[in-house]
């Protein structure tokens, strides 16, 4: 399969789980670049990049697992916080929603993960 085809698969797919997504494909390189964006239940505008090379899906599932175990809620709640324990730049005002939102995010992650990996790619002969 093509670098063309994948990457557009895999924007279709990631659509489809309800985010959005920019990507660039480095010919050259043999790679394409994943923005992957959605707003969380709380209305955070989030966003991650990813890549896949030689299109190679199981590069970018890599990649996508990587990020996904390296998510850490509790980080991620905190620097929507301000000095007092209250949410900030649009943020919800108490902790337990900033920490809930954050959790939210996670599990969307997941999901990306996981709809990717059980998509089909037929192999190249």
């Amino acid at each position: 399969m093509y670098i063309d085809d994948i990457t557009g698969a895999i924007i279709t797919c990631a659509e489809a789980e309800g985010w959005k997504v920019d990507a660039s494909i480095y010919y050259k390189e043999m790679t394409s670049y994943f923005e992957f964006s959605k707003f969380s239940p709380a209305g955070r505008d989030f966003s991650f990049s990813a890549e896949m090379k030689c299109a190679n899906i199981n590069s970018l599932i890599e990649h996508l697992e990587d990020y996904y175990e390296d998510f850490d809620v509790d980080y991620e709640t905190y620097i929507w916080l301000d000095q007092w324990g209250h949410g900030k730049n649009g943020a919800p005002y108490r902790l337990r929603a900033v920490l809930e939102d954050s959790e939210a995010i996670e599990k969307m992650v997941e999901a990306l993960l996981k709809a990717i990996k059980k998509m089909e790619v037929p192999e190249e002969n």
